[in-house]
């Protein structure tokens, strides 16, 4: 998750498909049960409804939303009421801002969080009842003060963490059912794990793949700023790399040969300079396309049939971001993630053989 500086556009009709004709629906809705079971606030259920129908409005734009901000959104009275025209007017395109301002705010704490809790012990497995127990965390202000602490001190609050995030997880599921039929996914619960595993996708036939010289220099210098940027200590996924030097091809080429310059003249000052403001080249880069690249990764690491290694799955997804319609078929896969698990994990094998090709291209003597 990446702090999103492009501006999330809200001005045209949405266009929902009914994952069963295709056709378009309008938001799922319930009707509020008049005797609410045990365990049941109505405020804390009004509030979760907004987040519900904010959810399902939002998702409609293809702009990947997590359930945590349709609470934060719900809980400053900024999410979509039953009353909403189902055309985006002013108000909805206020509300992209308000969501801008929002991922501004809290999404580096959020993308940190998710990263920690993948070492606590015996939290609630991936689906609906960890993301609503994440919006119940998240939704409150003074809670942040404690995650803060679990991420300044990460080994020390575990089981505290864990301790918290089950509790959360079981007042989420009564007021899960109630408001039920409504899932993450507007069908079946986003990220469920206990659901049967789709068949793996059987590997697609070898077949010689064709070295484009372009490709290959561009994954040549890709090799190169990423090797840079480790020397240096800055991030950089090598997506965001191959991006960088497959959209910005002869510029990235001359600050290389600057930057190459410069150190074979030990003007370590202006290499170290330069190395820096080569990488700030990513940073429209990650804010555009880090957000739903991290989701794509994310969905795709429990595909069965997708290269499992490390470093097999890294070059994958670099492949597949930059092509030239990558972000519009992940998109469309994750609309419907169970349904495109096979296409993906086909894809994405084919990709990793494609990579290995040229990695290996990139070994041979020149």
């Amino acid at each position: 998750m990446n702090k999103p500086d492009t501006k999330i556009t809200l001005s045209l009709k949405p266009k929902v498909l009914d994952p069963h004709g295709g056709t378009t629906k309008k938001l799922q809705s319930s009707p509020m049960p008049e005797n609410l079971p045990p365990g049941i606030d109505r405020a804390v259920l009004d509030e979760l409804r907004q987040a519900v129908r904010t959810y399902d409005y939002l998702r409609q734009f293809g702009e990947p939303i997590e359930f945590w901000e349709a609470v934060r959104l719900a809980r400053a009275h900024r999410g979509i009421s039953e009353s909403a025209p189902e055309e985006p007017g002013p108000a909805e395109e206020g509300l992209a801002e308000e969501l801008q301002v929002l991922r501004r705010q809290l999404s580096p704490m959020v993308r940190d969080l998710r990263r920690f809790l993948q070492n606590v012990p015996d939290i609630p497995p991936p689906g609906e009842r960890l993301e609503i127990a994440l919006g119940f965390l998240l939704a409150s202000s003074r809670q942040h003060e404690a995650v803060a602490k679990w991420l300044a001190d990460s080994d020390k609050h575990l089981e505290k963490a864990a301790s918290k995030l089950r509790g959360l997880a079981d007042i989420a599921a009564p007021y899960i059912e109630v408001l039920r039929p409504w899932t993450l996914d507007g069908e079946k619960a986003t990220f469920t794990m206990e659901e049967p595993a789709a068949a793996a996708a059987p590997p697609p036939p070898a077949a010689p793949v064709s070295i484009e010289n372009d490709i290959l220099d561009n994954l040549r210098r890709s090799v190169w700023c990423r090797r840079l940027f480790a020397e240096e200590q800055i991030e950089a996924s090598f997506w965001e790399v191959l991006m960088l030097n497959t959209a910005e091809r002869i510029p990235t080429q001359a600050r290389q040969a600057q930057i190459i310059q410069h150190k074979k003249d030990n003007q370590l000052a202006a290499y170290h300079e330069e190395a820096r403001n080569l990488h700030s080249r990513i940073m429209p880069i990650r804010a555009r396309h880090g957000r739903w690249v991290e989701v794509f990764q994310s969905w795709l690491r429990d595909v069965p049939g997708v290269p499992k290694d490390a470093g097999e799955f890294e070059l994958a997804v670099a492949f597949a971001v930059v092509e030239a319609d990558g972000p519009a078929r992940a998109r469309k896969w994750l609309e419907t993630p169970e349904a495109s698990a096979r296409e993906a994990a086909q894809h994405l094998a084919k990709l990793a053989l494609t990579a290995k090709a040229y990695v290996a291209a990139l070994k041979r003597p020149t």
